[in-house]
């Protein structure tokens, strides 16, 4: 009550600065603030008419100092904004401004860097702005002493009362980029935002998260975007898939590659696990009569009298039979462990990249590669969950794909891709089957041969080729034209005319998939020219072939994409590859 005190009675209407100080030295408080709105609350002393008398104070500079640590003073005038006359004053202060942005700035005015904390500097300035702009003979001032750190005014306000602070630059960047890879990883920092301790932030990656869960082409990210909202609480309508079912005739048309000879058996209980990690095992379902019994004596002379002959060929042509060992080669075949058929890809040299396309496409290389084998077909569901059983493979973070709720736990989609597996988990599945990721230039030349093929194909688009974005696809840049009859995935080998130079299929299209490698957008521009490995370290793997989401650009045989480790998706999967012995 500043309006009380009585230059004439000072005693009885004022408060001496000493009793002030002495009741801040007598708290216990390591961290103090003291607020002084009044008439001339940073005057200097009595009768003082220049600025000379300047640490002749009565108080301000010293008076409130005392034995405290971390103390502030903050004072609603200037100690020379005033000419003296006497012992009055010349003019009068407003002394209600000062009080009233203070509180305005406790409120959250004042939180200028939006972390939802209301620091005693923040509040000051915030303060000292508004006083000025609006009463220009009244300037606040601040004095602090031993202070160490920031003071916190007021913490934890709600994120509703803070205003959204700016996004990084790298940060929008990535969220616009083309690439869908580089976009997941975007939203995942949104994500990551959103649960830090940043409010301005947080409420900035809200809005940003709000616009993709209400506005943005792919339904993956609008529902990724949904779901870090609602567990917030902050609920917004949950994007739903579109409904499609495959017409009956072209499920008729449908031509599913013939099974390996020898197929593995799919466990029927999920909960077995094994201790050992066992590998796979095939079981031969060869069924043999039992014609014993009905042979005569002619059978027996006909087949002991071939083993005869037998005998005398391997003992007298040994030598030739050993010339006639067949040699591996464009064409050859084995079977893995987990029933894959696996494709020889002999040695030698072939084109890498391209200088039509992207900049980390660049430049056009040669590469010379060591023989090797590349699975036919992306691994299956099937497959997977047989891993999974094993005790060996984590289980998949979903089991829907993007239009069938039911997908990885449904028999029906047994000979469909599998989807949701990150990088770390498809290597896993690799090294159980005793094989290993393909590296980044072994794929390119497994999907587009010793040629420079835009395509596995060739380098026309053909539509009816491969699992793309088509006419069954939701998003706006469709290809209308085309009708293969899926919505999200396709069985595996599903276009066999489609296949690379090799015999692989879905090298374009369907699903995209994990190399070994590290991305580096830089990397073709210094890599070996023998085996090249990638980059030793970094913070992304390379992904290659397109998904069913995508348009003929992002299909071509040398697009170079890319994913975190860790981040498994409804459009990525894998296939495995394997030295060959020389």
């Amino acid at each position: 009550m500043a309006h009380l005190c009585k230059r004439s009675i000072l005693e009885a209407s004022g408060i001496p600065a000493e009793f002030v100080t002495q009741s801040m030295n007598n708290s216990r408080s390591q961290r103090q603030l003291l607020i002084l709105d009044c008439c001339n609350s940073g005057a200097f002393a009595y009768g003082s008419k220049s600025a000379s008398a300047v640490g002749k104070s009565m108080g301000i500079a010293s008076a409130f100092e005392g034995s405290g640590f971390g103390r502030v003073v903050l004072t609603a005038t200037d100690a020379t904004q005033y000419a003296w006359e006497g012992d009055k004053v010349i003019g009068d202060t407003q002394k209600s401004v000062f009080t009233h942005f203070l509180i305005e700035g406790l409120k959250g005015e004042a939180d200028r860097d939006g972390d939802g904390r209301i620091h005693v500097d923040e509040l000051y300035d915030y303060a000292h702005e508004q006083v000025v702009s609006r009463t220009p003979k009244q300037t606040p001032s601040k004095w602090s002493y031993k202070q160490q750190g920031d003071i916190v005014l007021r913490e934890n306000i709600k994120p509703r009362e803070v205003k959204p602070a700016p996004l990084p630059a790298d940060l929008l960047e990535l969220l616009s980029h083309p690439n869908s890879s580089v976009r997941k990883v975007g939203i995942q920092d949104l994500i990551g935002i959103l649960n830090g301790k940043h409010l301005g932030l947080a409420r900035g990656a809200e809005e940003k998260l709000r616009e993709i869960a209400e506005n943005d082409d792919s339904f993956s990210f609008r529902k990724s975007a949904s779901e870090a909202l609602t567990a917030h609480g902050l609920i917004v309508e949950q994007p739903a898939p579109m409904p499609f079912e495959v017409p009956k005739e072209k499920q008729k048309e449908e031509k599913p590659v013939s099974a390996p000879k020898e197929k593995i058996e799919k466990p029927v209980a999920k909960s077995a696990r094994s201790p050992e990690l066992p590998k796979p095992t095939v079981e031969k379902k060869t069924a043999l009569k039992k014609f014993a019994p009905n042979l005569n004596l002619r059978v027996i002379a006909v087949i002991v009298g071939g083993l005869a002959i037998l005998t005398l060929l391997v003992w007298g042509g040994a030598k030739l039979f050993a010339n006639l060992t067949p040699t591996l080669g464009i064409g050859s075949t084995m079977t893995g462990e987990d029933g894959m058929t696996l494709l020889y890809v002999p040695a030698g040299e072939f084109t890498m990249g391209s200088d039509d396309g992207e900049a980390y496409e660049k430049p056009v290389h040669k590469v010379t590669l060591d023989a090797f084998w590349i699975d036919q077909t992306e691994v299956t569901n099937e497959m997977y969950e047989t891993c999974v059983v094993a005790g060996v493979c984590k289980e998949l973070s979903s089991n829907a794909s993007f239009t069938h709720s039911s997908y990885y736990d449904s028999s029906e989609y047994d000979n469909y891709p599998v989807i949701y597996a990150d990088w770390n988990m498809a290597r896993t599945y690799c090294e159980w089957v005793d094989r290993r990721l393909p590296t980044e230039a072994e794929w390119e030349k497994a999907a587009r041969g010793e040629n420079t093929n835009v395509y596995p194909w060739g380098n026309t688009f053909d539509g009816s080729l491969l699992n793309f974005c088509d006419t069954n696809c939701s998003f706006d840049w469709a290809d209308k034209s085309s009708d293969d009859g899926f919505a999200d995935t396709a069985p595996v080998g599903r276009y066999p005319v489609g296949a690379s130079p090799y015999g692989a299929y879905d090298m374009a299209g369907n699903v995209w998939e994990w190399v070994s490698d590290w991305y580096s957008h830089t990397y073709y521009a210094g890599s070996p020219d023998s085996n090249p490995l990638g980059p030793d370290s970094g913070q992304f793997r390379v992904l290659r072939g397109g998904a069913w989401e995508d348009i003929d650009y992002s299909v071509r045989s040398v697009n170079r994409n890319w994913g975190g480790p860790s981040y498994p998706d409804v459009n990525t999967g894998f296939r495995c590859a394997m030295t060959a012995t020389p």
